[in-house]
């Protein structure tokens, strides 16, 4: 139970983070770590945007660190490394967001703060699906299965290029779909240009890649088992596109780009909980054994 809490809030500060970059509420605390000055600050709905995903970021981050405490004593041998390097990208993300607040949110570091949250995100799932007990924690990549630990990567990298595509104010770059600036490769491919196109371009790779996996589900033994599991990754790649379709006609509507990143998320939590399942079934194979 606690680790799918950790995972709610997980998920719920990744969320408000963006729905506060989203209505330009990242300096409504403009000091850190306390807020305009006081532990309680003044209200104003800018303020309390920011300083509510503090508070969200605060109860997290307890919530994991007891999560990484109890797995550090379940945990055996090297694995005991990965609360432990949780705990320590947590820290690090703390003393970022201050850095990111205090610097006025530049654009690389906003976007490593982003990258660094999901690579939490990622590992607190391992954490909560290997408990050490039931399930003891594995790695490999081998088989059909590292498909999926590929898949997230490639999930991952795109959900970082979208981030530094909205901190640069690249998301209307190209204001029309499924053109951009009317060409479908346009002349000048610089700036904010080539980081919205490399985003566009990068969505329809991963898409036709996953479909192709999807159809291989027909035609590869190996990949028979796994064809739910892309039916719903190309049926949540669909919504995605046509939720970053939404985004450009709605002007970058706050409320959009909050659907978007939750997709992701939930995308990412697909390949990565598959991948999971996909070691537990080797593990558990080469126990029997």
């Amino acid at each position: 139970m606690i680790g799918k809490i950790t995972l709610f809030f997980l998920f719920l500060l990744l969320i408000w983070g963006n729905l506060v970059s989203g209505l330009g509420a990242g300096l409504g605390c403009p000091d850190w770590p306390l807020c305009h000055g006081s532990v309680v600050p003044p209200y104003r709905w800018d303020i309390y945007m920011e300083f509510t995903h503090r508070v969200i970021g605060g109860v997290t981050s307890i919530f994991l660190v007891y999560l990484s405490y109890k797995r550090l004593r379940s945990y055996k041998g090297w694995t005991k490394l990965i609360p432990v390097l949780i705990v320590c990208l947590l820290a690090f993300q703390i003393v970022l967001g201050g850095i990111v607040v205090l610097l006025e949110i530049p654009v690389d570091l906003t976007t490593f703060h982003f990258a660094n949250a999901l690579v939490i995100f990622s590992l607190t799932l391992y954490i909560v699906f290997f408990d050490g007990e039931s399930m003891k924690p594995v790695f490999t990549l081998g088989g059909y299965n590292g498909v999926f630990f590929f898949l997230a990567v490639l999930i991952f990298l795109q959900a970082v290029l979208g981030a530094y595509v909205r901190h640069s104010n690249s998301g209307l770059a190209c204001p029309d779909f499924p053109k951009c600036l009317g060409y479908w490769i346009p002349p000048e491919l610089t700036g904010m240009v080539l980081n919205h196109f490399a985003h566009r371009v990068a969505a329809y790779a991963i898409t036709l890649l996953v479909l192709g996996f999807f159809l291989a589900t027909w035609f590869v033994d190996g990949f028979r088992r796994y064809r739910a599991a892309f039916g719903i990754a190309l049926g949540l790649i669909i919504i995605q596109i046509i939720l970053g379709v939404g985004i450009v006609h709605t002007k970058l509507h706050f409320a959009a780009a909050a659907l978007h990143l939750s997709v992701a998320l939930l995308i990412l939590s697909l390949f990565l909980y598959t991948w999971f399942l996909g070691m537990r079934r080797i593990y558990a194979g080469s126990a029997g054994a």
